[in-house]
Formats: C-alpha cells, sequence, structure tokens
C-alpha cells in the first residue's frame, strides 16, 4: 500500500508539473485574450475518511489563495489555483464509557489544483454556470491537535508530508465588469492518499468547500 500511495503522488505531481509547464507557454502566447488571474476563499467542512476514523466528526475551517484561468476555447478550460487550506476532523474521546473530552486535529495545507472547466452557455452570457474537476497536490504546513479549549500541540510528525487527491464541483461565473467575474462554487475535495504517518491507522481527507473568487483579466 505505502508503494502504490508514493507512485500516486509521483504521478500527481508530475502531472500537475507538466500542466504548470504548459500553462505557462499557453499563458505568454495568449495571454492578452485568453487569461485571467484572481483572488479565492472560502469556508471548509473537513473530516477524514475511512473505516479507522468512522467516529470522527467535521471541522470547520477555511482556505484562502490565487488562481490562474486560461480559456481554450469558448466553452473549455483550465485553473490552477495555488491556496493555503486548513483542513483536520474532531473527535469526542471516552474512555470506558466515560467522555474524556473533544480532541481537535488541525491540518494546514498548501495546496496546489488544476481543474478542467466546462463553461455552459456563451461568454456573452452574463451568468454562466460550470462544471469542474481534477487533480490536487497538498505540502503539509502544520499539524496540531488540542483537547477542548486547551492549547494546541504540535502533532506533526505523526503525519505524512503530501496529501494527494481529486477535486470536483459546480459553480456560476457572474460578470460585474468589463471581462471582470465573481466566481461562487461548491467543490468536494477527496483525498486519496494516507494522512497519517502510520501503516496501522488509515484516514484519507475528505473537504467539502464553498468559495467565493474574483478574477481579472489580464490584458
Amino acid at each position: 500500500m505505502k508503494t502504490i500511495t508514493k507512485s500516486f503522488s509521483k504521478f500527481f505531481f508530475a502531472l500537475l508539473l507538466v500542466a504548470t509547464i504548459s500553462f505557462s507557454t499557453s499563458f505568454s502566447s495568449y495571454a492578452q485574450t485568453t487569461t485571467s488571474l484572481g483572488i479565492k476563499g472560502g469556508v471548509n467542512i473537513a473530516n477524514f475518511r475511512g473505516e479507522d476514523v468512522k467516529d470522527f466528526d467535521s471541522r470547520t475551517a477555511f482556505n484562502l489563495g490565487l488562481v490562474l484561468n486560461y480559456s481554450v476555447a469558448e466553452s473549455v478550460g483550465l485553473s490552477l489555483e495555488a491556496d493555503y487550506a486548513s483542513m483536520g476532523a474532531k473527535y469526542d474521546g471516552s474512555l470506558l464509557g466515560v467522555p474524556t473530552g473533544e480532541y481537535t486535529t488541525k491540518l494546514d495545507y498548501l495546496r496546489t489544483t488544476l481543474l478542467f472547466n466546462y463553461y455552459m452557455g456563451s461568454s456573452e452570457m452574463n451568468i454562466r454556470p460550470e462544471l469542474f474537476a481534477g487533480p490536487y497536490l497538498g505540502f503539509l504546513l502544520g499539524a496540531n491537535n488540542k483537547v477542548e479549549d486547551g492549547d494546541y500541540n504540535d502533532v506533526k510528525d505523526g503525519y505524512k508530508g503530501t496529501d494527494f487527491g481529486a477535486a470536483f464541483g459546480a459553480g456560476l461565473h457572474l460578470k460585474v465588469g468589463e471581462k471582470m467575474w465573481l466566481v461562487p462554487d461548491v467543490r468536494y475535495n477527496l483525498g486519496l492518499s494516507n494522512v497519517f504517518d502510520n501503516d496501522n491507522v488509515t484516514g484519507r481527507n475528505g473537504v467539502l468547500s464553498v468559495n467565493l473568487g474574483l478574477t481579472f483579466p489580464l490584458n
């Protein structure tokens, strides 16, 4: 399993690297008409997935970052995102049936996501629905635990340094100016790798996000 996880991690990293290089080449050639830059942020409802962590509850956190959009055609585009994303989960612990307090695990990542976008309708419309999906790769910045309202303790050594998976969702492009768009979306980030640095425990990230972005044309 560990070998498979490493292979998938390398595959997603390579895919993101190739896409970034291609994206940069396209950007230098077509930025005047087809590329936009924006900011985005939102609320994360995060939890762990897996049989070993089925009793965990969700933790509400946030994400904040940048997005670069490139339109391949009127209905097709690519988005490269880089953001700070806080994840984790909560657990109401007990010993012999006696509650011992709520444990909170906070995992913070620098996350890169490549999205393949499908835009509905014409680019002249003021409201355009979109569907999107693609891989993400996250680099662990910090991992902390706390009990109840106590202080957070560093537990980064107990978690793997990278996380990868797939993001998919739907959103709207709302025109608020000349080629300037307000972009709300709802997405799910499905973690595919074990976040724990322990072969005896398996848990993957699962994050439902509600986001809002604003993009500007680069021309």
